[in-house]
């Protein structure tokens, strides 16, 4: 991510090269004729790796915007790994292509980012419990209530002079 771009301009920026590489993808497929699953492998591997880059820190289920921009890149993507229409619905799509939807995917994402915050304040506790003077600050695991219920985890590390 870059420190000079707010979320939403490296959210843009991330799906801009995604369709480009999705899009170059499609092309090199129709003109060799590449078998589809083939297609699938090269199509998962590489599109939603540059479209999800940071989308832990940055994306916000209230956000349907930034969601529905990955679930159309995921949209076509189904449609050039199947040679499916453009009309085809989005739930035939994601069962026969092996696609993920977004929602799910950016859930999944963040909850694995909770995961690995809420394992490396443990591991800054045991390591203050083990020597308690090696000066480590504390870190507190924070629970964050949305609307509509849903829960995240995150991260709180004490301000400088304060344990």
């Amino acid at each position: 991510m870059d420190a000079h771009l707010t979320l939403k301009e490296d959210h843009n920026r991330c799906m801009r090269r995604a369709r480009a590489a999705e899009a170059k993808l499609r092309t090199l497929t129709k003109t060799y004729g590449v078998v589809p699953e083939s297609v699938r492998a090269v199509q998962v591997a590489y599109v939603p790796a540059v479209a999800l880059y940071g989308s832990e820190l940055s994306w916000d289920p209230s956000e349907a915007g930034r969601r529905d921009d990955l679930q159309l890149l995921l949209n076509q993507q189904g449609r050039s790994i199947l040679g499916a229409l453009p009309r085809t619905p989005r739930g035939a799509l994601m069962r026969d292509s092996g696609l993920t939807p977004a929602p799910v995917i950016l859930e999944s994402r963040q909850r694995s980012l909770a995961a690995m915050v809420a394992n490396a304040c443990s591991n800054k506790l045991r390591k203050l419990h083990q020597d308690p003077s090696s000066g480590t600050p504390v870190c507190r695991a924070v629970t964050k209530e949305h609307e509509h219920g849903r829960i995240t985890e995150g991260m709180n590390w004490p301000a400088p002079g304060e344990e």
